[in-house]
């Protein structure tokens, strides 16, 4: 995700300003996503450790406050997120007291309202969009990824994004996820055309010998993987799925009749 230069201006701004000041510097950076600076009573071991205090800091100033979540600025390496430059990188001496732990620099985003807005892009684009606890899931008609709101969040606040950024960056993201399932269904196609080859969920589908329960793979399995990965995560479970298929139904369904036909899928 590119930084975006305003959300990067404020948080300098902020940084650059009174370092003894027990006063929380807040600025809204849109709707949802507030930029918070302020100096520690202490040096705190961690976030962890000053979060509590921080929030009670921010019960006037920000609403709907319960509902948000904390990203700290110099938590980058705790997140493990590829390709997001550390507070150094882009502050320069402007992170050593954070670095310290002498301020706390952290944003405030509102799960729910970034929620909306990124779902409203991935809508534009004919995509189905379901809001679950923590995830998003997003189906294409014919695949389906989750993509995990917390996680998104972390990734737009350390990299100065916007929500119009976050929205662009999940659905290039999705995209991708959504051509890799592609790519292997025809995979599988290609291999097991005998047996029924369907998609089914987030599983493909294939129909062992005079049967008619289908058994299953779950494509979720090569999620956060890239397209090399995916495939040889993908060749070296097909090795086993094909042995599956290939054995008698009574071996592997010993209790249902092979004459019988159901719905359910039996995952690899």
């Amino acid at each position: 995700m590119h930084a975006d230069s305003r959300v990067q201006e404020t948080w300098l701004r902020l940084l650059g300003g009174p370092a003894a000041s027990q006063v929380a510097s807040v600025e809204k950076i849109e709707e949802g996503y507030f930029a918070v600076v302020r100096a520690a009573a202490k040096p705190a071991p961690s976030p962890a450790a000053c979060g509590g205090p921080d929030f009670r800091a921010l019960e006037s100033l920000i609403t709907n406050l319960a509902r948000t979540r904390a990203v700290y600025l110099n938590q980058e390496s705790a997140y493990r997120l590829a390709k997001t430059e550390s507070l150094r990188d882009w502050a320069g001496p402007l992170a050593e007291q954070v670095e310290r732990g002498i301020r706390h620099a952290f944003a405030v985003v509102d799960p729910e309202v970034y929620a909306r807005r990124v779902s409203v892009g991935l809508q534009a684009s004919g995509w189905k969009v379901e809001q679950l606890q923590h995830d998003l899931r997003v189906s294409d008609g014919r695949f389906t990824e989750n993509a995990n709101l917390l996680r998104a969040i972390v990734q737009m606040v350390l990299s100065r994004g916007s929500f119009a950024a976050a929205e662009v960056a999940l659905k290039a993201e999705l995209s991708e996820r959504f051509a890799i399932d592609a790519a292997l269904f025809a995979r599988f196609v290609e291999r097991f055309a005998r047996y029924r080859p369907a998609v089914f969920d987030h599983y493909f589908t294939a129909y062992p010998e005079c049967s008619c329960v289908a058994a299953g793979w779950d494509y979720w399995q090569v999620s956060g993987h890239d397209a090399h990965e995916a495939t040889e995560i993908f060749e070296q479970a097909m090795k086993e799925f094909e042995s599956f298929l290939a054995m008698p139904p009574e071996d592997w369904l010993p209790t249902l009749a092979v004459d019988c036909c159901g719905p359910s899928i039996t995952e690899n």
